[in-house]
């Protein structure tokens, strides 16, 4: 009878011993966040090419994570300018820790732990555009 005691009892401890590390590991997993660019939606991107004004890139960006406990990485923003004939002029790859502006209360938080589904991140980001820029495409990469 204390032989099938302690079995029972062993196999209760190994089981919670178990669950206690997958919700361990699940935990762990859920802090590391996600680089997926599936993730990520431009709401909208504006550039004033005229010459006359100081040239600033705005940038909304949009995370739309499917997992809603799980976090997304902020990714690199890149800029191509183009002529008219829609040839590449200038090329420029933005880091997190560039385009996030230093006043945002959570600038550290996001770039550490990433972003929680469903924010909006509002960005301006000065910019040298040659003359004969006429347009502009924003990517989001890892």
């Amino acid at each position: 009878m204390h032989l099938r005691n302690y079995k029972l009892f062993m196999l209760v401890v190994l089981l919670l011993l178990g669950m206690a590390q997958g919700a361990y590991l699940f935990h762990q997993w859920a802090k590391v966040p996600r680089a997926d660019i599936s993730h990520w939606r431009v709401e909208y991107a504006s550039l004033n090419l005229d010459d006359d004004v100081s040239h600033v890139l705005q940038i909304q960006l949009r995370s739309e994570s499917q997992i809603p406990f799980k976090k997304s990485a902020l990714p690199h923003i890149e800029v191509i300018l183009s002529n008219i004939a829609g040839e590449p002029l200038a090329y420029r790859q933005f880091s997190p820790q560039e385009w996030l502006t230093s006043d945002l209360p959570r600038k550290t938080e996001w770039l550490t732990h990433g972003v929680a589904s469903q924010t909006e991140i509002t960005i301006a980001i000065p910019i040298a555009v040659p003359r004969d820029a006429s347009g502009f495409q924003v990517h989001l990469l890892y």
